[in-house]
């Protein structure tokens, strides 16, 4: 059986930005939402368009897909998942607060990988202002991940966070992009919530095998060689197999199923630090 997690409906968040200024000391977390937009393919102008949630709590910082959200509150409230929609999860960043220290969690099917990195950008800091919805930004440039970064940061929201691993800024991240425009993270909302665990952040936590790169890059490449069998072999039950996307798989179709997965993996492979892109044979 293949791990899913259900959409409940298709976002749709206004463009409302809604900043609280007051009372930052309290310990609470201070979840802000991005609309982040990408191309999942470098070669293609069609890009993606997805809502993320960074979460900045008093000792960590998490940043997480907006189903993630979705899904805990289903469960925490007894909602049953909609058959009709399933989704594919995706990376959970953890950050260690008042340092580089960063656990990223790459859910690969049954398996979850536990990735630990030190991440740190060398900003240069521009004069260079503009005011966005009654924020005062300023602009800060750097190269981190093999591409070319810039930045707007709001020096009056106390937070040296933003989204993914961007960090180290005297303000919090308000929007970032790439000079080929292939990522862009813009904050749309912000709210302050009571501390509380997510089951399926806090699940993965407990659940993720510490790999270092060199291992992480060999289990992509071995799930690439046979994504139906990388699957099987996760399993609990080997004998009923489905994709994220609900598809089955047998013996008849396995082999056309595992070209196409190939296929994609090749096709979408665009991470957002590309110095660490790995080269999938054909």
């Amino acid at each position: 059986t293949i791990v899913c997690i259900v959409l409940l409906y298709e976002l749709g968040i206004a463009l409302v930005l809604i900043i609280v200024f007051n009372n930052y000391s309290i310990a609470q977390t201070h979840r802000f939402s991005y609309d982040v937009v990408y191309k999942k393919d470098s070669t293609s102008n069609i890009t993606t368009k997805e809502n993320y949630i960074l979460d900045i709590g008093t000792k960590e910082t998490k940043y997480y897909t907006y189903d993630f959200f979705v899904a805990d509150s289903l469960i925490t409230n007894n909602i049953p998942f909609p058959k009709e929609m399933k989704l594919n999860t995706s990376d959970i960043i953890v950050h260690k607060n008042n340092n580089n220290e960063f656990f990223q969690y790459d859910l690969l099917e049954n398996t979850v990988l536990q990735l630990q990195t030190n991440d740190t950008q060398k900003w240069n800091l521009s004069q260079e202002k503009k005011n966005v919805k009654n924020l005062s930004l300023q602009k800060a440039i750097t190269t981190w991940g093999g591409r070319n970064w810039t930045a707007w940061f709001a020096e009056e929201i106390p937070f040296q966070e933003g989204p993914y691993k961007f960090h180290g800024l005297p303000g919090l991240i308000v929007e970032i992009y790439d000079d080929k425009k292939n990522y862009h993270f813009e904050l749309v909302r912000s709210e302050k919530i009571k501390e509380e665990e997510n089951q399926f952040i806090e699940m993965s936590e407990k659940l993720g095998i510490p790999i270092t790169w060199e291992k992480y890059k060999t289990a992509k490449l071995k799930y690439y060689e046979s994504p139906v069998n990388f699957i099987k072999n996760s399993a609990e039950n080997s004998e009923q197999l489905y994709l994220n996307d609900g598809t089955i798989v047998n013996s008849k179709n396995s082999k056309e199923i595992d070209e196409q997965l190939r296929n994609s993996i090749r096709k979408y492979n665009n991470p957002i630090e590309l110095d660490k892109v790995i080269a999938y044979p054909k």
